[in-house]
Parts: C-alpha cells; sequence; structure tokens
C-alpha cells in the first residue's frame, strides 16, 4: 500500500495552524445608557486588552448623530485588562433608531437600538428589553482555580445619573464566604452634563468550604430626581454569580510561603538561661488563619535536657499595592537546658499547596545546632553588686547634680553673704541674681523688681522684701544701732532650694563671716 507523502505532512500543518492562531477573546461589549435630555445618549464600548484610540471608527455616529467629545480609559487589575470608550450622542431628527455597528480592529461592536422615551425624559420599556437609568457589573478578578481560603477580588461597578439622591449600597451577601471592603471607592465622573459616572467598589473574599457557591450582588438604592421637581425611587442589583471553589490537595493553600528562625543570644548561653527562639512564617495569597505549625514542644519536638515554654505569638495582615494579601504570624518560645553541652533543634517541615504552579510544595527549617555553656564557679558566687563600686556610682551622681546646678547655688551662697552685709543695695542685686537663676522665665534679666518675685506673698518673706525695697529707695537711712529686717530673709529662702545644699551653703557663708 503506498501512502501519499502530503498525508505525512497533515497532522503538521494542523499543529501549525493551531498554534498561529490567536487566543480568542470576548468580543467588545456596547451599552447605551440615558442621558438628561430625552435626545442625549451615552455610548459605552468596552474590549479586552489594551487597545488604541485610532482603532475605534466613529464615522458613522458622525453622519448619523452630534456626537460630544470622545473619552477613552484603560481598567487594568493583575489578571485583567480591558479599553472603554465613551461617546456622548445627540439624535437628529433625521437619525435613525438604532446605534450602528462601529469597527474595532478587526472586529465590530453590536448595534443597538434606541429605546423609547416619554417627554419627562423616563424611559419606556420595550416588550424585549427593559432599560433603567442605572447599570450594575459584578465580576471576579482572578484566573485559574479557586481555593478555600485564597483571597481573590469581587468588584461591582455601577454606572449612576450624577444627580442621584440619598444613594446606599448594601454588601455582597453569602454564608459561603468571608467578606470584607478593600480599598476606597472609585469614581469616574460623567462624560458631560447630565450623563452618568461610573462607580467602583472592590470587596476581598475568601471561601470557607469547596463547591459551587452563589454570591448574591448588592443591592444599590437610591431616588432619582424629576423636572416636575419629584423624585422617583430606584433600586437595582447585579446578576448573582456563582463561583466555584475547587478542593486542595493539601492545606494550606498560598501563591508564596516562607519560614525563618532566630536564635537570642545565637551563642553563649549557659544553663539555666533562656533562649528565645522566634519562628516566622510568611504567607502570600492565602489564609492564614488556616496556619498550624508541626507541635513546638515535647520529647518528638526538643532534645532530652532542654524545656520551653511558650513567650507569646502575634500576627498581622495587610493588603500589599500588587494585589496580593501578606500575612505573617511570629511564634515565640524560650529554651532552657538543664545540663551543659551541644543541643540540636529538629527540623521542622510545612506542607503547602502551591496556587501557582499547582504543586505540593515544602517550607522547611533544618536542624539548628544549640551550644549551652556551664556556668563557672565565679558567676555562680556572684550575687549583687560590689557595696564599693555602688558608693562610687553614688559619689558620681551626686558631683554630676552639684556640677549641673553649680552656677545658681553659687549665686544663693553669694546672696546669703550680702544678707549678712548692712549694704542693702548689694543684698537686693544678689536676690535678684539668684532669682533670674531660679525662675530662669520669669526673670530673664537683672533688671526685675522685688514686687515681681513669685516668693513675695510668702508670709515669712513678705516683710523682709517690703523692707529691702524701703531701705534701697528710702530717702533717709534707718538708725544703725539695730538690725535691718531684711536681714532676716537668710533663713526662709532656704525653703526655695534643696534643703540640705541651701542650709549647708548658709552655714558655710556663716563661717566666712
Amino acid at each position: 500500500m503506498k501512502i501519499n507523502p502530503l498525508l505525512c505532512l497533515l497532522p503538521c500543518w494542523l499543529l501549525l495552524c493551531l498554534l498561529s492562531t490567536p487566543v480568542l477573546a470576548a468580543p467588545p461589549r456596547a451599552e447605551l445608557l440615558p442621558g438628561a435630555d430625552s435626545r442625549d445618549w451615552l455610548l459605552v464600548i468596552e474590549a479586552d486588552g489594551e487597545r488604541q484610540s485610532n482603532e475605534l471608527v466613529i464615522a458613522p455616529l458622525l453622519r448619523q448623530f452630534a456626537v460630544g467629545k470622545v473619552t477613552m480609559s484603560r481598567v487594568t487589575t493583575p489578571v485583567h485588562s480591558l479599553t472603554r470608550w465613551q461617546i456622548p450622542l445627540h439624535t437628529l431628527d433625521t437619525s435613525p433608531e438604532v446605534v450602528p455597528s462601529l469597527s474595532l480592529g478587526q472586529e465590530q461592536t453590536p448595534a443597538l437600538p434606541l429605546p423609547l422615551r416619554r417627554q419627562a425624559g423616563t424611559l419606556v420599556a420595550q416588550p424585549s428589553q427593559a432599560i433603567s437609568p442605572i447599570e450594575l457589573q459584578a465580576r471576579v478578578l482572578h484566573q485559574g482555580p479557586l481555593y478555600p481560603g485564597q483571597p481573590f477580588i469581587y468588584q461591582l461597578s455601577l454606572w449612576l445619573p450624577a444627580n442621584m439622591e440619598a444613594p446606599n449600597l448594601t454588601e455582597p451577601a453569602s454564608d459561603a464566604f468571608t467578606i470584607r471592603r478593600l480599598g476606597e471607592d472609585q469614581w469616574q465622573a460623567p462624560a458631560g452634563s447630565g450623563l452618568p459616572g461610573r462607580l467602583t467598589r472592590n470587596w476581598l473574599l475568601q471561601a470557607r468550604e469547596p463547591g459551587l457557591h452563589p454570591l448574591v450582588s448588592p443591592r444599590f438604592q437610591g431616588r432619582l430626581p424629576q423636572d416636575n421637581g419629584t423624585s422617583d425611587p430606584l433600586s437595582a442589583r447585579a446578576d448573582t454569580l456563582f463561583v466555584k471553589i475547587d478542593l486542595a490537595p493539601q492545606q494550606p493553600v498560598a501563591s508564596q510561603l516562607t519560614l525563618s528562625q532566630q536564635l537570642s543570644p545565637a551563642s553563649g548561653a549557659r544553663v539555666g538561661e533562656p533562649v528565645i527562639r522566634t519562628l516566622t512564617l510568611v504567607m502570600e495569597g492565602g489564609d492564614g488563619n488556616r496556619l498550624t505549625l508541626p507541635k513546638l514542644t515535647g520529647p518528638a519536638a526538643l532534645p532530652a535536657a532542654m524545656a520551653a515554654r511558650p513567650d507569646g505569638e502575634q500576627q498581622q495582615e495587610r493588603f500589599l499595592a500588587k494585589g496580593v494579601l501578606r500575612f505573617e504570624r511570629q511564634w515565640r518560645q524560650a529554651l532552657t537546658a538543664t545540663a551543659p553541652g551541644d543541643y540540636l533543634l529538629p527540623a521542622i517541615t510545612l506542607p503547602w499547596f502551591n496556587t501557582r504552579s499547582g504543586r505540593i510544595e515544602y517550607a522547611r527549617l533544618p536542624a539548628t545546632p544549640l551550644r549551652i555553656e556551664a556556668v563557672t564557679p565565679t558567676q555562680e558566687a556572684f550575687t549583687g553588686p560590689n557595696h564599693e563600686s555602688l558608693y562610687w556610682v553614688i559619689w558620681a551622681l551626686l558631683l554630676r547634680a552639684l556640677w549641673q546646678g553649680w552656677p545658681r547655688w553659687h549665686a544663693f551662697y553669694r546672696l546669703q553673704r550680702a544678707l549678712r552685709r548692712e549694704d542693702a543695695n548689694h543684698a537686693r542685686a544678689t536676690l535678684l541674681a539668684w532669682a533670674s537663676l531660679r525662675w530662669p522665665r520669669r526673670h530673664a534679666h537683672r533688671t526685675a523688681h522685688l514686687t515681681d518675685l513669685p516668693c513675695r506673698h510668702a508670709p515669712a518673706l513678705a516683710t523682709g522684701l517690703a523692707a529691702l525695697d524701703r531701705a534701697c529707695f528710702a530717702t533717709q537711712a534707718s538708725p544703725s544701732d539695730r538690725q535691718p529686717p531684711w536681714q532676716g530673709l537668710a533663713g526662709p529662702l532656704c525653703a526655695y532650694e534643696p534643703f540640705a545644699i541651701a542650709y549647708g551653703l548658709m552655714q558655710l557663708a556663716r563661717l566666712g563671716q
């Protein structure tokens, strides 16, 4: 039997054709939203991927409608990207009742019929299609299989009139997921006056168990003002999504998982001294609440003659800018040995399922050697600090305090010496000099008056300060056969300095006379 050589090349030719055929993407989507006037519309066109502005040919619209400013935007997520055009349209008397199909690269957008509208601006529902001034679109931003605990993003987009009153949006509803709000809302302003804008809100979801679970969309409620001064209540909800959660071959699941440890001190520990062991586990793209480490205490986890006790545990969770949920947990334990020697902490192995590669992998910590040294007799005999060294520390602290306060205390000593003389002007000057150091904020210079002293109202000082003031500014001097009253200020002024230091300076000034 003779075989045609062309038939042998047929499988290769078919394979080559399949490889050269591009991956089919979703066709372009078009949506027609009503504007404020009965002739105003907003044409929204979306296409997957990053498209160029010149790929969309709007020449058919220019011939049949009054076209406003065309805006183009791109929406990019870690798993999806699309390009969106917003085209304001104003119908003319000669405009058709159908928005024509437009060329978008090698594809065509669908043709859209213009819904009927009343004069007041409200839409008249056609038998085949009910038009609403608000539109909701829900989708899951994830590619590939999903497993219990694996986080993914649920995104809801709403097209809303800018004049919507009392807007309210509920939360997604499902008992099969853990649902959390993610980030701030994103608002895209309308392309023109009276046209709807776009509100985008994201949630972070994690499935509790495998299966096909319904996810009910949030409900939007609000009131739309009318031309006659009233407002109509509006309520809408996106379609319910059914999310399939597969059974993971191994828990936990994550896109990345690392395990590390740290010992403090790493070396030089002695018998009876604790060695703090910190284990850190970092997970990305998984549920940290499902993490369990092998038992860290007990005969199988620790060598003989070594005990361990828990020393705390902490965890934190945050959402990274690259769209990944990062979870970090730390375990701390205190290790103590009852005998010196070389110990070997057993290795730790944690199996986990890698959602990127679809395989079971292992996070490992190798066996860690730990040396415990014996306590020397000198260290055992040490019971406390040496008394002689303690005395030197106390004297050093006292000398430091005397040195720091010496300018003020020297001024107080000079004041005590001046109060024992009969020179009132000199006593007043030294008193003000000391006060400028004792109350620096109130006596920044030495030209203050005795009436400005904070202690002037003290009963033990009021009479003496008044006598000193009169002695300095009186026209007739006091008799010299009796002691001036202001000399009695020496003792009461000691109350405004540390008593031991002030009393010693007063006695030193008395001995120096």
